[in-house]
């Protein structure tokens, strides 16, 4: 390069300062994470890869075992999302991917999209690439919240969380007063009322 176009680049680069940032530093990536359609996750993530698009999908390889074989398959951990790298600038741009539902946010939240610490995702792919038993997740359910039962006897069933322990957690049952039973965690789901 010639001495005219090394001083060009430099006084580019000093006019793209706004409020002691440059463009890139104006708008860090950041993670959010994307609603896709059901068993869509590995193609999205290949899409957005085709896309230049830097992306992960939580998924824990397991070991299967049928009678006559035993086969390796890698297991979606975090069904219908995929963890995406933006900027927030391109947050509208890449919602319009038909591929793309919506962002998970926080409800009320103002922001298209709600970030999510690196240190998060760094925590998660560590948890999967080194847990020797299943990792699951599941929502965060607290004292109140209206929750319906999605396995077992009392499948279908909603009502109220009333009380949590390790293992359990007690449904207030609306149409017969304070009743309590037990369900294990991963038979209920939390609900909108």
């Amino acid at each position: 390069m010639n001495k005219i176009a090394v001083e060009s680049d430099v006084r580019k680069e000093r006019s793209s300062f706004v409020n002691g940032t440059n463009d890139r530093e104006a708008y860090p990536k950041r993670w959010v994470a994307a609603l896709v359609h059901t068993n869509c996750e590995k193609k999205v993530a290949t899409k957005l890869e085709k896309l230049g698009i830097e992306n992960y999908v939580a998924i824990q390889k397991e070991e299967h075992q049928w009678s006559d074989r035993k086969k390796k398959i890698d297991r979606i951990v975090i069904p219908m999302v995929v963890f995406v790298r933006l900027a927030k600038d391109e947050e509208d741009e890449f919602r319009r991917l038909p591929f793309i539902m919506k962002f998970i946010t926080y409800p009320g939240a103002e922001e298209l999209a709600t970030p999510i610490p690196d240190e998060q995702i760094e925590q998660i792919q560590f948890l999967l690439k080194h847990s020797e038993s299943p990792v699951t997740f599941s929502a965060h359910i607290e004292i109140g919240d209206a929750v319906r039962i999605v396995k077992g006897p009392l499948k279908g069933f909603i009502g109220h969380c009333c009380g949590m322990s390790n293992s359990e957690i007690a449904i207030h049952l609306a149409l017969l007063g304070y009743a309590t039973t037990h369900v294990p965690k991963d038979y209920i789901e939390k609900i909108i009322m």
